[in-house]
């Protein structure tokens, strides 16, 4: 497990540069304790002897491996990086795996399997849910790979959003502190952060679900009221998600604990920084506006985000807030 990292410490993004993933990223999911034990208990309990599986986004192969150990006749690994899906190819050898397993290079958009499948893996996730694509990507998967009364893992997704006090990560950002380098536009870009339940101001409210049947819009605007009940320093809001991998097998990405493995190394929690900090009271009220425009002319992983609102105090604003659609790290 990756622990040269700290909490409230912001590094760039991960999920904005997906198609830039190498050796080194696939290495920290690999050593990810949270993601690991939850898809690997899930694959254990979903995959039967004789299943056919889809391995969506195979990396270097770890999930399509479990699948196979649990008695996949055969497992198809999808994956758009030519070079890490060798790497799973010479895995799969390794491990005396290397027949059963087919890999697929390309876009799961433009790819066909000679079969449906009873089983399709993939975590096509970011820590806010769908900054990975994941909503059309896995509603297509389902609608043309997927067989009738198969099972998908995740089933069932859903984000949450929290204002959070948040100072030390607040400061880094401001001095350009980022692993990974500082954008352009700081404060209207987020950032990956482990931010501790201590520095929520309210209670999480749930931002979006999902199910990926495909009647499911990955462009949204949706407002969210917030009830302040802890004095501090406003500085943003933490973004996190839960998943339903089996009936049995959940996984949470709100902890904050990076020694005892309840945070996750890879996904972290998404922060999303105001320019200006807001000083709040218990009983303050809080307006949000949080918004997600898909850009597919960009690719399928492009979208940007806005946060924007007000702070209430009895009938008076206290302040206000907007990042604006201003995520440079998406620019040409």
């Amino acid at each position: 497990m990756l622990t040269s990292y700290t909490v409230e410490e912001p590094w760039l993004p991960a999920s904005e540069g997906i198609t830039d993933w190498g050796e080194w990223f696939h290495t920290l999911m690999l050593g990810d304790r949270l993601r690991m034990t939850a898809f690997q208990a899930a694959i254990r309990e979903v995959v039967r002897p004789g299943s056919v599986v889809l391995d969506l986004g195979t990396g270097t192969g770890i999930l399509a491996r479990w699948a196979l150990e649990a008695g996949a006749e055969r497992v198809y690994g999808i994956d758009f990086n030519d070079l890490v899906l060798a790497t799973a190819v010479e895995r799969m050898a390794s491990a005396g795996l290397a027949a059963r397993f087919h890999p697929v290079h390309g876009m799961s958009f433009d790819i066909e399997l000679p079969e449906r499948v009873g089983v399709i893996i993939s975590e096509t996730l970011g820590n806010l849910a769908d900054n990975e694509g994941c909503v059309r990507i896995l509603a297509d998967a389902r609608a043309r790979f997927l067989a009738p009364g198969g099972v998908l893992i995740p089933s069932h997704v859903e984000s949450y959003l929290v204002p959070v006090a948040a100072e030390r990560a607040h400061q880094a950002i401001s001095a350009g502190h980022v692993r990974g380098g500082a954008p352009p536009d700081a404060f209207g870009s987020y950032y990956d952060t482990v931010i501790p339940w201590r520095r929520h101001l309210a209670t999480p409210r749930l931002a979006r679900q999902y199910r990926f049947t495909g009647d499911e819009s990955d462009t949204y605007e949706l407002r969210l009221p917030f009830a302040i009940r802890h004095d501090g320093l406003f500085t943003g809001f933490k973004g996190y998600f839960t998943a339903n991998l089996s009936d049995s097998v959940a996984m949470d990405i709100s902890g904050d604990d990076i020694e005892h493995g309840t945070a996750s190394d890879s996904w972290k929690h998404a922060f999303l920084p105001v320019r200006q900090p807001i000083e709040v009271r218990t009983g303050d009220r809080l307006a949000l506006t949080f918004s997600r425009v898909a850009d597919p002319r960009r690719g399928a992983f492009a979208q940007r985000y806005r946060w924007a609102g007000t702070v209430f105090r009895d009938t008076s604003v206290i302040g206000s807030f907007d990042s604006g659609f201003a995520d440079r790290l998406q620019e040409d």
